[in-house]
C-alpha cells in the first residue's frame, strides 16, 4: 500500500465505478462513461493534451482480483477513460460515440504522446472499503470541511485577477464604514458576480461617475463622491435588499442606479483627470468635521443627509426615465444594425421577433451563428484571411475565438476605443461568462446544457457594441 507510479498499460477502468450502472467488461465501462460524460470527456482530453495531468490528483487503484499485475482505478476513471482514448483512438471503434465527439478525440489523439505523463501518480489501497472514505470526501461536499471545500464568488474573483467589481469591493472593504458583522457576512457569501454586471453597464457606470479602462477601476471624483455609491450597492447586495432578479435587464440596473439618490455622486465635481479607486485616500478627519465637531457628510454614506441604508431602495424615488416595457426578444429595438448580407439579415430579424419564453434554444443557436457569420463578413470586407496555415504546411479555418480577437483588434486599430469592446473581448475568454466559446459551443453540441434568458439578455448586451461595430 503507498505511492505507487504505474503505467496505462497496467491500468483498468472501474466496472463499479459509481457514475455509471455496473459496466460487464472494459468496453462496457468506457461505453458508459461516453454516455455519461460526452462533451466534458472531450474537454478532459483537450485539458490532459494541453496542460498534462493536475499534479495534485492521483489516481486511487486497488490490485485486480481477475488479472495478475494490474490494477484497478477506484478514484479517476474519467480521466483514465481520456487518457485511453488519447493513447489509442481505436478503442472507439464499434462504440457509440456521437460522430463530433470522436472526430474531435480522435484529432486531440493525433497530438498526444502518453510518454509525457507516464508512470502516472497513483496511491495503492488494499480494498476498496479503505478509499471509500477518501472517495466519499471528495464527493460527496464539504462536509463540515472535511471534503474540498468550494471557493465563494469573491474568492473566484480574486483567483481570476483584480478585476473592476473586485476593485470597488475591495475599496469598499478597506476604506468603507462597514461593521465587523457586516465584513463577516460579505467575505462569506457576497453576489460578486452581480456587482459585476452592474459596473459593466455603461449607463450605470456613467450615473455612479466611473469608468472601466485597461482593467482598472477608474474615476476623477474626490473619494467622498465615489465611496458613497459603491458602499450603498455593497450594502444592499450583501443584505439581500437587491438582488439579481431585481437587475435582470439593463433598465432595471439604470433605474436602481438613479433610485441611489442622496448617495448619487455629485458629477458637476467630475475631472477629466482619472485615477484608480484603489489610489484614492479617505480625507483626513479635521477635514470630514464641521465647526461643531459633526460628520459634514464628506466620506460617509449619506452626505448632508446623513448615513443611508440599504432599505432605502424599497420606496426609490421616481425614476427620471420612463420604464421601459420587459424585454421579450433577444435584439433590442434600440439596436441598429445595417446587416447587408441576406441570410445574415434574416437571422437579425429572426433575433428580434423570436421571445424567450417559447424558443430559447433556438435563440441561443442563432446568436453562436449570428456571432460567426457577422465576423467572418467583416473580415473578408478588410481583406483578413479566414484561413490559417497549419504546422503540416496545410490550411485549416480559424477557430471562432481567434476570428473574434482579430475583428477586435482590426477594429481598434482604426480608431474604435478599446474600452467600447471589452464586453466581448473579456466574455469570450471568461469561462464564467455567458459569451464565453465553450458555452456558445454548447448550446448547439451538449444535450445537456440549456440557456437561460438572463444568460442570454448578459450575451447580447455586452456584445451589442461589437456587433454594432461589425455592421455600422
Amino acid at each position: 500500500m503507498g505511492t505507487r507510479p504505474l503505467r496505462v498499460a497496467k491500468l483498468r477502468l472501474d466496472l463499479k465505478n459509481p457514475r455509471i450502472l455496473q459496466a460487464t467488461n472494459q468496453r462496457d465501462a468506457l461505453q458508459k462513461i461516453i454516455d455519461d460524460q460526452d462533451i466534458k470527456l472531450v474537454a478532459l482530453a483537450e485539458s490532459i493534451v494541453k496542460d498534462g495531468l493536475n499534479p495534485m490528483d492521483r489516481f486511487l487503484v486497488i490490485q485486480s482480483d481477475e488479472e495478475a499485475g494490474k490494477y484497478v482505478v477506484i478514484e479517476g476513471n474519467r480521466r483514465f477513460a481520456a487518457i485511453k482514448i488519447l493513447q489509442n483512438p481505436a478503442v472507439l471503434t464499434g462504440l457509440n460515440v456521437r460522430t463530433s465527439v470522436q472526430r474531435r478525440l480522435e484529432n486531440l489523439a493525433s497530438s498526444f504522446d502518453v510518454k509525457t505523463i507516464e508512470p502516472l501518480d497513483c496511491f495503492e489501497v488494499t480494498a476498496r472499503e479503505e478509499g471509500a472514505m477518501w472517495i466519499q470526501q471528495r464527493h460527496t461536499g464539504e462536509n463540515q470541511g472535511r471534503g474540498i471545500v468550494d471557493w465563494n464568488g469573491i474568492a473566484r474573483a480574486r483567483f481570476r485577477g483584480n478585476d473592476p467589481a473586485l476593485q470597488a469591493l475591495d475599496f469598499v472593504l478597506k476604506l468603507g464604514d462597514l461593521s465587523d458583522a457586516e465584513k463577516t457576512e460579505i467575505e462569506d457569501g457576497f453576489p460578486i458576480t452581480t456587482l459585476d454586471r452592474l459596473l459593466s453597464t455603461p449607463d450605470v457606470r456613467d450615473i455612479i461617475g466611473i469608468e472601466v479602462a485597461g482593467g482598472k477601476l477608474l474615476t476623477g471624483l474626490p473619494f467622498d463622491n465615489v465611496m458613497r455609491p459603491l458602499l450603498r450597492i455593497v450594502r444592499d447586495l450583501a443584505s439581500g435588499a437587491i438582488n439579481v432578479t431585481r437587475l435582470k435587464l439593463q433598465p432595471q440596473m439604470v433605474e436602481y442606479a438613479h433610485s441611489l439618490g442622496d448617495d448619487l455622486p455629485d458629477l458637476a465635481l467630475l475631472t477629466t483627470t482619472t485615477v484608480p479607486i484603489e489610489d484614492l485616500l479617505p480625507p483626513k478627519t479635521e477635514a470630514s468635521l464641521d465647526p461643531t465637531g459633526s460628520p459634514s457628510g464628506g466620506a460617509g454614506l449619506g452626505g448632508a443627509g446623513g448615513k443611508s441604508t440599504s432599505t432605502d431602495f424599497k420606496s426609490p424615488p421616481a425614476p427620471k426615465k420612463p420604464k421601459a416595457a420587459p424585454r421579450k426578444s433577444l435584439i433590442p429595438r434600440g439596436c441598429a444594425l445595417n446587416v447587408t448580407n441576406p441570410k445574415v439579415a434574416e437571422i437579425a430579424t429572426e433575433l428580434r421577433s423570436l421571445p424567450f419564453s417559447s424558443y430559447p434554444h433556438a435563440i441561443s443557436v442563432l446568436l453562436r451563428v449570428f456571432l460567426e457569420l457577422s465576423v467572418d463578413q467583416y473580415l473578408t470586407r478588410n481583406g483578413i484571411d479566414l484561413k490559417v496555415k497549419t504546422s503540416n504546411g496545410g490550411v485549416a479555418d480559424k477557430k471562432l475565438r481567434s476570428k473574434v480577437d482579430e475583428a477586435v483588434s482590426h477594429m481598434v486599430s482604426t480608431g474604435t476605443p478599446a474600452k467600447e469592446l471589452d464586453g466581448i473581448r473579456k466574455g469570450i475568454n471568461d469561462k464564467h461568462s455567458p459569451l464565453h466559446m465553450d458555452t456558445l459551443h454548447n448550446y448547439i453540441h451538449n444535450a445537456f446544457y440549456s440557456p437561460t434568458e438572463r444568460d442570454l439578455i448578459v450575451a447580447w448586451d455586452n456584445a451589442q457594441p461589437f456587433f454594432e461595430r461589425l455592421w455600422p
